[in-house]
């Protein structure tokens, strides 16, 4: 496969591609933003001025959804064009949804071919500055290096509340207090039913049988408990040693320091703006995965206080300035014009942080009013959880100003850049992205006309995945949902079990709205009614199910203590620094 990849490139380089056709590419992602936390999704209490601009000059979609309702899953699914479940990244299992330890043995598999990669072997030069959270592997085998990136300036994982260096949990919470559920009380709650269970198979054996034995089932019990309790602490994101800091596949900060984090992503972003264009003369690709907005919530000193909605928002307004910034260089290095840019979010809101966590925000309905907060949060296939900001701006190309309002997705990035290219599809897989030049308004119609290339159909469907299982489906105006999760009283989440699971209620019929007319998700229409539409529904997840492979699951793969990464030690200075919990640098 790969070789057959690499004959099609160097045909490919036999071509001589314009400027229009290989633009430089700026990627923002950002993590955990809610769809209403920016001015142009209509918060008027934060100011964002910066990102505001990129939908202004350029064009701003108004149902975009993530690939996934979560970090890890979405993250692949924007990189391939392709549902993450194909990739073996989803997990039904509320422990592994996502990458929670940097010794994690899975990660992105090398037989799926990033955007990064194609753009590398177009001749542009690629980065990632930012979050991964794609697997580190055996030997780094998983780090952007090894997946299409030039460079990497980032976090392999994610950022924690850990990486904050905040020891104390409030395990329970209430309205208006920061609602934080740590991994390890969910921990302790799973393995606590293990150890009563141990506890009464020992009072059985000794009322029963054997004193003796007794006492040896209720000490392999508390080994086993205390053991994996250490295990847990030392080597998932409880450990402060999982905040990682890498350049290229090298750590250079062990915990990584929060504070001034954003500063220097963007200084490493603009460098490698300036180094492309004006040392090695190339077009590049620059992924700015931001660290923020997700929690611990971070900002330089002065910062602090800026804005009018405590820590959240002013993380908001530092992000903002940080995208003005890498902007301004694009007006400093003259090429803005020759840019394509990308704003969007992995998912939606964390709420289980309560005020730390974003906004879902509110939708205009078919009749152009606006609709009651979306419902849901980040993990869920409720629209909160799924709906995200999106824009897309070039100038002198993308005609300013235009609002998208179709079903869009962050899965079709990927074969917006292969037309643009003039890449085709691979035959061996499906891509489950559509390109989005077809709703754009382009200044230069003839712009694609010499792509050859046939992937401007039109979106039936789209499948919306919580974990590994379709929990709703989008179909036209109609949305199904056939699981929800069981929020915690009072709330559209779930704090006291860090995020909510996503099959807790089934529903059959499912339930169905009319998201044109009803965003918030708060009136199910009559399904008797609806039958039809069910049915294509229902034939639609099945031809979907129909063109899934069996591949090995990534994410369900305990740490491996020996995997973990430890800055600058070798021989048994790294066992004893790995047992006592204390690598750093």
């Amino acid at each position: 496969m790969k070789i057959l990849i690499c004959i099609c490139f160097f045909l490919l380089h036999l071509i001589n591609l314009s400027k229009s056709t290989t633009p430089n590419i700026l990627i923002f992602l950002v993590d955990d933003l809610g769809y209403g936390d920016l001015g142009c999704y209509g918060n008027s209490t934060i100011d964002s001025p910066n990102i505001d601009s990129l939908a202004r000059d350029g064009a701003r979609y108004t149902q975009m959804y993530s690939a996934a309702p979560i970090c890890t899953p979405s993250r692949a699914g924007f990189l391939t064009g392709r549902y993450p479940v194909r990739l073996g990244l989803t997990s039904n299992d509320n422990r592994f949804r996502t990458f929670n330890s940097p010794g994690q043995p899975g990660g992105l598999p090398h037989d799926e071919t990033t955007m990064a990669e194609i753009a590398q072997k177009l001749g542009y030069r690629t980065g990632l500055v930012g979050k991964w959270h794609l697997g580190l592997g055996r030997n780094g085998e998983h780090l952007p290096t090894r997946h299409g990136f030039d460079t990497f300036f980032g976090m392999p994982v994610t950022n924690v509340q850990t990486c904050g260096n905040k020891k104390i949990y409030n395990l329970i919470g209430g309205h208006g207090e920061v609602l934080d559920r740590s991994f390890l009380s969910y921990w302790i709650t799973l393995t606590g039913k293990i150890w009563l269970t141990f506890i009464g198979i020992a009072f059985t054996t000794w009322y029963f049988y054997s004193r003796k034995l007794a006492f040896i089932i209720l000490f392999a019990g508390a080994i086993g408990f205390f053991g994996g309790m250490w295990y847990t602490l030392s080597f998932t994101l409880l450990s402060r040693s999982s905040c990682l800091l890498y350049r290229n596949e090298t750590i250079i900060e062990q915990p990584v320091h929060l504070e001034n984090l954003t500063l220097r992503n963007t200084n490493e972003a603009i460098e490698f703006m300036k180094d492309t264009v004006t040392i090695h003369k190339k077009p590049f690709f620059l992924y700015m995965a931001y660290i923020k907005v997700h929690t611990a919530l971070f900002t330089l000193p002065e910062n602090v206080g800026r804005s009018r909605h405590g820590a959240y928002g002013d993380n908001i307004e530092e992000l903002d300035w940080s995208v003005g910034q890498i902007l301004q260089a694009l007006k400093s290095l003259n090429i803005e014009n020759d840019t394509l840019v990308l704003f969007s979010s992995d998912n939606g809101p964390f709420l289980e942080r309560g005020i730390e966590a974003g906004f879902c925000g509110r939708a205009r309905t078919i009749e152009g009013k606006l609709s009651e907060p979306l419902r849901g949060a980040k993990g869920q296939t409720w629209e909160c959880g799924i709906r995200v900001p999106g824009m897309l701006r070039w100038p002198g190309h993308i005609i300013s100003g235009q609002i998208i309002e179709s079903i869009s997705s962050l899965l079709d990035f990927y074969p917006t850049l292969l037309k643009l290219w003039n890449v085709s599809p691979f035959i061996d897989r499906p891509l489950d992205g559509i390109s989005l030049w077809s709703q754009l308004k382009l200044n230069n119609e003839t712009l694609l006309s010499s792509s050859s290339l046939s992937i401007e159909k039109e979106r039936d469907t789209l499948f919306h995945y919580c974990g590994s299982t379709v929990t709703a489906v989008r179909q036209g105006k109609y949305k199904a949902h056939y699981w929800t999760p069981k929020w915690d009283e009072g709330l559209h989440a779930c704090p006291s079990v860090t995020i909510c699971p996503c099959l807790s209620n089934q529903h059959s019929p499912p339930l169905l709205f009319d998201i044109e007319a009803d965003p918030a998700e708060e009136s199910p229409l009559d399904t008797q009614k609806h039958s039809k539409i069910l049915s294509l529904m229902d034939a639609a997840v099945q031809e979907h199910k129909a063109t899934l492979i069996p591949v090995p699951n990534q994410l369900e793969k305990l740490a491996l203590p020996w995997l973990f990464p430890c800055c600058k030690t070798q021989g048994w200075t790294r066992v004893f620094r790995l047992i006592t919990n204390s690598c750093q640098c």
